[in-house]
């Protein structure tokens, strides 16, 4: 097992370019297999682009060079307007998540062409990932190492990453992603856009509507983070209530409430056991391989915060804590195994989510980090650290106001998320007249490709209308059953009915 897991536990041809035409024509060319085979496995036509833009205008003479790719539409019955994903994190790269995303959406791709771009400091885009020096830190087992210590090895790394770094970090916050995507749709000679935003995304998004409304076409937002939510302040506290719905659900089902009567006691008393004897003899649950280990006790939360993020993985928490609370630490070793199976330290840029939040967010809050009972908050501690050390500028008071725009949107939230609950939604949907708020009981992180919500995104961007009735095909979506045991959930007559 390795440290990765505890790291993301603290992440064509011609005839089918638009029918308008481009802007630069010679901008777009097929994908070179040697950098994008991972986009080509999935289209074959991809399009790819380099597209250099200045870092800091004045500020300085540095070029930077943006990784763009289009998906073509895959009929000639198409829209000029393109779908623009907007990635999470901060710090997802957007080309390396496009074919999984795509692939849940592929009747969009019928009549709009998929636009992805890395934005700057992530990917292929002038990456503030500090890969190299993070790297050790990925290769190291994770279970057996003291949390305070990778902390500090992490903003170490991030630190002496800085001498190395061919760029400014100081110029790669949310308002210069958004100037990015405005340049690359006047080259590539986009219209108005259809943004889809994904958690992060979800922010650049609102922020460029308000700098680019003439741009927009609509807003596809996805477990919302609007610009006045300080994203690391409710950290450990969303985590909490997400927890809580856990233990009320399971305690709804008389199969779940029999074989766990206390999970919140139990919780505690796993962490109680570390405490009193952190050395701890696992299995691997993929080799089976035995392993002695010093396990800390904020490994279990941590752990567990990310296994709320996964709609699936949820199932199994309630048998993951009370296995732990017997000393017995199988469950929780599988779901660190599933969480980041083959993770590096490429796949989230901390560069760049230090520039990001560092200039945002953490310029409204104190370093002291606001823990919940149950779960504490990593990322406000890691950001602690690194903002004194990181280069950026405390963006403007007037960045916090809530975009308030006529634009037509559409808001999704699950109602089991751990870091982006509706309450966000519903804050940045008083301002959108035009937006339209669905929630998806039983959702987690992310919940724009469950059930019937694919089929009402599609009717929302044929004529940018929304029918309530239409809506009601959400209901269909049912939470999933909770794990009672190794072989499985034991299934109700409604629990059986779950839908994905």
């Amino acid at each position: 097992m390795k440290h990765r897991h505890l790291i993301i536990a603290i992440i064509s041809t011609a005839l089918l370019l638009p029918k308008f035409g481009f802007a630069d024509s010679e901008l777009l060319k097929p994908c070179p297999v040697s950098t994008h085979s991972k986009i080509l496995d999935y289209e074959d036509k991809a399009l790819c682009a380099r597209v250099a833009l200045p870092e800091a205008n004045q500020d300085n003479a540095r070029s930077i060079s943006l990784n763009v790719v289009v998906l073509p539409a895959t009929t000639r019955a198409k829209q000029a307007d393109p779908i623009v994903l907007l990635a999470g994190g901060p710090g997802q790269s957007v080309v390396s998540v496009g074919p999984s995303w795509a692939g849940r959406f592929e009747n969009l791709r019928k009549h709009r062409d998929f636009l992805l771009i890395d934005q700057r400091g992530t990917g292929d885009s002038n990456s503030l990932a500090c890969a190299e020096a993070l790297a050790p830190i990925f290769d190291e087992s994770d279970l057996n190492n003291d949390v305070n210590l990778v902390l500090d090895q992490q903003i170490t790394a991030l630190k002496d990453c800085l001498t190395t770094l061919d760029a400014d970090p100081r110029f790669y916050t949310t308002i210069d992603a958004a100037a990015d995507l405005e340049a690359v749709r006047q080259r590539l000679g986009y219209p108005a856009m259809n943004l889809f935003g994904i958690s992060y995304g979800t922010r650049i998004a609102l922020v460029f509507n308000r700098l680019y409304p003439d741009a927009v076409r609509s807003l596809l937002l996805d477990a919302v983070a609007p610009v006045d939510m300080l994203i690391p302040a409710r950290v450990g506290l969303d985590a909490d209530l997400a927890f809580t719905r856990i233990t009320a659900e399971c305690y709804e089902a008389p199969s779940c409430q029999k074989a766990f009567p206390d999970l919140p006691a139990q919780l505690l008393q796993a962490e109680q056991r570390l405490r009193q004897t952190p050395n701890q003899l696992i299995t691997n649950p993929l080799t089976g391989e035995q392993q002695n280990v010093t396990l800390d006790p904020r490994v279990i939360n941590r752990l567990l915060r990310s296994a709320l993020y996964s709609r699936t993985l949820r199932q199994v928490i309630p048998l993951a804590i009370s296995e732990a609370s017997k000393g017995r630490w199988q469950v929780l070793a599988g779901i660190a195994q599933v969480l980041s199976p083959d993770a590096s330290a490429n796949d989230l840029s901390l560069g760049m989510m230090a520039s990001v939040l560092c200039s945002e967010d953490m310029s409204r809050m104190t370093p002291q980090p606001q823990n919940g009972v149950y779960f504490d908050n990593a990322l406000q501690e890691l950001l602690a650290g690194i903002c004194p050390v990181w280069p950026h500028i405390p963006v403007a008071e007037d960045y916090f106001l809530p975009v308030a725009s006529q634009i037509p949107a559409l808001l999704m939230s699950g109602t089991e998320d751990p870091i982006t609950p509706p309450v966000y939604a519903e804050r940045a949907l008083a301002f959108l007249p035009n937006g339209h708020h669905i929630e998806v009981v039983g959702g987690a992180h992310g919940v724009s490709q469950l059930g019937c919500l694919p089929t009402l995104i599609e009717g929302f961007l044929k004529d940018l209308s929304f029918s309530s009735d239409e809506a009601q095909c959400v209901q269909t979506i049912q939470g999933q059953p909770f794990f009672t045991n190794y072989a499985g959930p034991f299934e109700t007559e409604v629990e059986a009915t779950a839908d994905d």
